[in-house]
């Protein structure tokens, strides 16, 4: 299952182009900002009542448009999702975490950063 390519289906059926070129330009890419900031209030006011019905579309909805966003910038999302996947379990030594009194897990010395240059090519 690939998310990204449900919505780049969604983007071709709706003659929005899917960009293979790195880049923040441009109106599509503006247009799906606005959507991402759009859904996110949307689902802040969920949770501030309590509507889980409402949280549950609004987190699914914020996937599709942070897809769109990808795709419209020209940034593959499965290879960021698994450097940054790779990077978060650095996070875990022995397989346990180290967490702070807020329940953060905290970075120790076995953590690298994603190496997100790497990943898209830049």
């Amino acid at each position: 299952m690939s998310y990204q390519k449900d919505v780049e289906d969604f983007m071709t059926a709706g003659d929005q182009p899917i960009k293979k070129e790195l880049s923040l330009k441009g109106e599509q890419q503006n247009l799906y900002m606005n959507l991402i900031t759009e859904e996110y209030r949307e689902t802040i006011e969920a949770f501030d009542n309590d509507d889980l019905i409402e949280v549950a579309d609004g987190l699914a909805d914020m996937v599709w448009v942070i897809m769109g966003m990808c795709s419209s910038c020209g940034i593959d999302f499965n290879k960021v999702w698994e450097e940054v996947k790779a990077s978060n379990m650095s996070k875990f030594v022995e397989g346990k975490a180290i967490k702070n009194k807020a329940g953060k897990i905290m970075k120790p010395e076995t953590y690298f950063k994603p190496d997100l240059k790497k990943v898209l090519g830049i």
